[in-house]
C-alpha cells in the first residue's frame, strides 16, 4: 500500500481534483488537496530526514594483540530541529572480530558481517551504542561502510546514505619468547647483537679517497672520479651497532597458482614476530623484509634497520598486515639495488620453502660478511644446498604450541 501511494500520489491527487471539479464535489476536491498535502509533506520530510544527522565510531584502541578486546562506541546525533521518526543503521563489521552480544547476519562483502540497529531521534538528540570486538585473528581490518536509512513519519518515502572511509584496526600477531620456541642458546643466531666489531655502513658516505688496488667496484664514486680525474673510492661512516634484519618468505607453495597453506603462513608470521621481539629486547637495530605488500600498496614490505622506540611496533604492524599474496621472490628483495643490508647485519630468514635462488642469495650474503641464519617452519625436506649456513627447524615446537596455544602464550608489553 505504501509503495502504491509513493509511486502514484501525484496522479491520485490530479484524478481526485478533476473528478471533484467535474462532479462539483467539494469533499472530493478536499480529499485531493489532502492527499497532495500529505504526500508533499511526507516527501519533504524524507528528503531532510538525514540532514544534519551525524554518525561516528569511537575506538578506544586501534592496535591490539590477539586475544584482547576492543571497545567500540557507535554515536548518532540529530543536530536539527526536526525529529527523525525512524532511523535504521547498517554497520559492516569484520567477520574475524566477533561483536559480543550483538546479532549479526552475513553480508555481501567478503570478510564482513552486517549489524543492524533501529531507533528514533528527537530534535538535537544524541545516543550511543557500546560494542566490544574480540581480536581472534591477526590482521588489518576495516570497519564499515555504514548505511543510514530514514524517511517520513508514515514510512512512505525513504532516504538512504552510505558513509564510506571506515576506521581500521590492526591486530598484532602472537609472539613467543625464544625459550618457548625451544631456542635457549645464549647466542641463538650467531653473534649477539651489539658486539664490539667495527663495520663500515655503506648507507652513510662521509667522503672520498684515492682508489686502492683491491677496492670493490661498488665502492668507486664515479662522479668524484670524473671531477678529480683519477679513481676515487667512497669513505663510509663506521658503525658499532649490530643490526638484525628479519626476512620473511611468505610463499608456502612451490607455485603461486596452487594457493597457500594458511597454517604455515600464520606459523611464519608468528615466528618472525617472535624473533623481532627478541632482537628489540636485545637492543639491536631491528629491520624487516618480506616479499608481500601493505594493503593498497604495490611495493614489498621493507622496514629499514633502526633503534627507534617504536621500531618493534612498526615491525609487528607490518607483520599483522601480511597476506598470502606475494609480489616478488624474497631473493629479489634481498638483492634489490639501493636497499643494501647494513654492514655486518645479522640476517634471520624465516621460511617454509627454500627456493634455489634464495639459497644462492643467502650464501652470497654470508660470503660478504653477514651473519645468516635460517629458521625452517615446515616439515617438508628442502632439496637445496645451504652450505655453511646454519638453520633451526621449529616445525616440532610449533606443532606443540599450535596444539595448546595458551600454554606458552606471551604477548610483548614492550610493543605497546
Amino acid at each position: 500500500m505504501r509503495s502504491v501511494f509513493r509511486d502514484s500520489w501525484v496522479s491520485v491527487t490530479i484524478v481526485l481534483v478533476l473528478v471533484g471539479l467535474a462532479a462539483q464535489s467539494v469533499p472530493l476536491i478536499g480529499l485531493g488537496v489532502l492527499v497532495f498535502g500529505t504526500g508533499g509533506m511526507a516527501r519533504l520530510w524524507a528528503r531532510v530526514s538525514l540532514e544534519d544527522v551525524r554518525y561516528r565510531r569511537v575506538l578506544r584502541e586501534r592496535r591490539v594483540f590477539m586475544g584482547e578486546t576492543i571497545d567500540l562506541r557507535l554515536r548518532l546525533a540529530n543536530e536539527k530541529r526536526l525529529p527523525v521518526p525512524w532511523l535504521e543503521v547498517r554497520e559492516y563489521l569484520p567477520e574475524a572480530m566477533p561483536a559480543g552480544g550483538v546479532h549479526v547476519t552475513p553480508s555481501g562483502l567478503p570478510g564482513t558481517v552486517l549489524m543492524q540497529r533501529s531507533t528514533s531521534l528527537g530534535a538535537h538528540e544524541q545516543l550511543e551504542w557500546p560494542l566490544t570486538l574480540d581480536a581472534t585473528e591477526r590482521g588489518f581490518f576495516r570497519l564499515g561502510p555504514t548505511r543510514l536509512r530514514s524517511g517520513d513519519l508514515f514510512g512512505i518515502f525513504e532516504r538512504e546514505e552510505t558513509i564510506r572511509g571506515g576506521d581500521s584496526v590492526v591486530v598484532y600477531p602472537r609472539t613467543y619468547s625464544l625459550p618457548e620456541l625451544g631456542i635457549i642458546s645464549a647466542r641463538p643466531f650467531g653473534e649477539r647483537a651489539g658486539g664490539q666489531r667495527i663495520f663500515e655502513d655503506p648507507v652513510r658516505v662521509v667522503g672520498v679517497r684515492d682508489y686502492f688496488p683491491g677496492d670493490p667496484l661498488k665502492r668507486v664514486d664515479w662522479n668524484a672520479t670524473a671531477r678529480i680525474g683519477r679513481l676515487q673510492s667512497r669513505l663510509y661512516e663506521p658503525s658499532r651497532t649490530r643490526a638484525v634484519v628479519v626476512a620473511l618468505n611468505i610463499s608456502t607453495m612451490d607455485q603461486s597458482w596452487l594457493g597457500f597453506d594458511p597454517l604455515l603462513l600464520e606459523r611464519n608470521v608468528v615466528v618472525a614476530a617472535s624473533i623481532a621481539r627478541w632482537a628489540f629486547e636485545e637492543h639491536a637495530a631491528l629491520g624487516l623484509i618480506a616479499n608481500g605488500s601493505f594493503p593498497d600498496a604495490d611495493r614489498a614490505i621493507r622496514i629499514g634497520a633502526g633503534s627507534r622506540s617504536d621500531q618493534l611496533v612498526r615491525v609487528l604492524e607490518a607483520l599483522a598486515m601480511i597476506a598470502p599474496f606475494t609480489i616478488s621472490r624474497l631473493a629479489l628483495e634481498l638483492e634489490r639495488p639501493g636497499h643494501a643490508l647494513p654492514a655486518g647485519a645479522t640476517l634471520i630468514v624465516v621460511a617454509s620453502l627454500m627456493p634455489p635462488d634464495l639459497a644462492a642469495t643467502l650464501r652470497r650474503l654470508r660470503g660478504e660478511g653477514h651473519v645468516v641464519h635460517v629458521v625452517k617452519t615446515s616439515p617438508a625436506e628442502w632439496d637445496v644446498d645451504l652450505g655453511p649456513i646454519p638453520h633451526t627447524n621449529l616445525d616440532p615446537v610449533m606443532r606443540a604450541l599450535e596444539a595448546d596455544p595458551d600454554a606458552a602464550f606471551a604477548s610483548s608489553g614492550a610493543a605497546r
